[in-house]
């Protein structure tokens, strides 16, 4: 019998695709909607829409967890918790003594960057004081501990800021930690008739402004504040979310105008951004630019007809790298409601796409009206309905579900020389961060037999005719199985 040592023969299977990014224009001035509608955008390879909760109500804002738990608030005062794509049927709590009316009620949530050590949570909602109390109303920051049982036990008002009692709009409401830990808190004009009296301008008003504090109770004010007291940014009418570049570490944000000039932001400290007394009426001001007068800088983004944008985020995971570090902004009103794609430059400065993503089986835009955020499962979450009574709807996800293209392997016969051995190498790749389990299955063309086979990781059995090679895998890697063959002296 003769040894022949051959070369390595290698069969790759993938689990998940890499595909590559969008392009676009390069950056430039604010870019709009003026010339024609955002072009639909098809979901990428293997991406689908799952549903996690079917009937969501009144949703306003949802946060994650560090160990997985999906909490979002119910604009009528209550705080749920979904376990395991599973919503728990009692409330963690119900936040009494709220006015709901309007744009008011249980808002904004964030998750204190300690909470694997604390356990806490960061809420703003809108106190009603009770008759004879001055001011009778207040959007309070209220924190409190979430323990594993997900029943909270009292709560704790850190910061308050007084609100008309008959003007119910523009709350603002949205609260998240920065990089530095500093928590952010967006508060809204509080006015309805864009008078004389708007205080987005006053700087010894907290109204129309976003807010930068120490966390604690009571929050207290940093002393490298840009602007007087929690000031951080000013000029603004309701910018209903933001997050942070996870390139840059910028802060944007969405702005709701009147009729016209809703607005993304790129928000920078100390930065003034144009809201005023009497602001000019359609066709606005960005139509020909932002009156320098006001604003510090122009919006990177601006709509001519309002779609009211509500939820923003960067897509921050690696289950869809065509995204990775895209901005995603939910609109609230039925005419536009979808999820907008925005692309930026490379020195995260200005957009340079803009598209709407459409589901992949009726070609329809994608609903959200008014969250979306990365999960720790790296798909996109969103609410497909929410806020006001009556637009109800379900949470749902956008996530690749990793398949194989390869199940079981057969090597040629003609491979090898008769009474020679070949070594064969299979590369398995995954992308994603969904935990995936798989079974591959070598059969040995007869008669050859198996000799041995190697992997570091997985779990391997081997018999004369099979390989079978099993395991769990996640996030980027590539494992690899090498196994050898012995054939015959005269191959069949």
């Amino acid at each position: 019998m003769r040894s022949v040592c051959s070369p390595r023969l290698r069969t790759i299977l993938l689990v998940g695709l890499l595909i590559g990014g969008l392009s676009g224009p390069p950056g430039g001035a604010a870019r709009s909607d003026t010339t024609s509608a955002p072009p639909h955008e098809a979901l990428p390879p293997d991406v689908v829409i799952e549903t996690v909760v079917p009937n969501a109500e009144q949703l306003v804002a949802m946060a994650f967890t560090p160990d997985g738990r999906l909490l979002y608030t119910e604009k009528s005062g209550r705080l749920r918790v979904v376990v395991n794509d599973q919503l728990l049927p009692t409330p963690a709590y119900f936040f009494q003594s709220l006015n709901i009316e309007g744009e008011r009620g249980l808002l904004g949530l964030a998750v204190d960057p300690e909470f694997a050590v604390n356990n806490r949570l960061w809420v703003y909602l809108t106190r009603d004081r009770g008759v004879g109390s001055t001011p009778r109303f207040e959007n309070r920051v209220v924190t409190f501990i979430l323990p594993p049982d997900n029943i909270v036990t009292e709560t704790q008002r850190a910061y308050g800021f007084p609100v008309d009692q008959y003007i119910t709009i523009h709350n603002g409401g949205n609260l998240h930690f920065a990089p530095d830990g500093k928590l952010m808190v967006s508060v809204g004009n509080n006015n309805a008739t864009n008078d004389a009296g708007d205080p987005a301008q006053d700087l010894s008003s907290r109204l129309g402004k976003l807010h930068r504090f120490t966390p604690g109770v009571p929050l207290s004010i940093p002393t490298d504040n840009p602007l007087p007291g929690s000031l951080y940014a000013r000029g603004l009418r309701n910018a209903f979310d933001f997050d942070f570049d996870p390139v840059s570490g910028v802060i944007f944000a969405t702005e709701n105008g009147e009729a016209c000039d809703d607005e993304l932001n790129r928000i920078l400290p100390g930065y003034n951004y144009g809201w005023r007394p009497f602001y000019p009426p359609p066709p606005c001001d960005d139509y020909d630019g932002a009156d320098p007068a006001y604003n510090t800088i122009q919006p990177v983004y601006f709509w001519t007809t309002s779609v009211a944008p509500t939820g923003l985020t960067f897509y921050d995971g690696n289950l869809i790298p065509e995204w990775q570090n895209d901005l995603f902004v939910c609109a609230y009103k039925e005419s536009a409601t979808a999820i907008h794609h925005f692309k930026l430059n490379a020195a995260r400065t200005a957009i340079v796409s803009h598209t709407i993503l459409s589901d992949t089986i009726n070609h329809q835009p994608i609903k959200c009206r008014t969250d979306l955020l990365t999960g720790p499962d790296g798909a996109l979450y969103y609410s497909e309905g929410g806020g006001y009574p009556g637009n109800n709807g379900p949470i749902k996800r956008l996530i690749r579900r990793a398949t194989f293209l390869g199940s079981g392997v057969m090597p040629s016969a003609s491979t090898g020389q008769a009474g020679g051995t070949a070594d064969f190498q299979i590369d398995l790749r995954h992308r994603g961060a969904v935990l995936n389990s798989f079974a591959l299955t070598v059969t040995a063309p007869p008669p050859a037999t198996v000799l041995y086979a190697h992997s570091p990781a997985g779990e391997l059995n081997v018999t004369p005719s099979n390989v079978f090679w099993s395991g769990l895998m996640t996030g980027t890697l590539t494992w690899t199985m090498t196994y050898r063959l012995q054939f015959a002296d005269t191959p069949t």
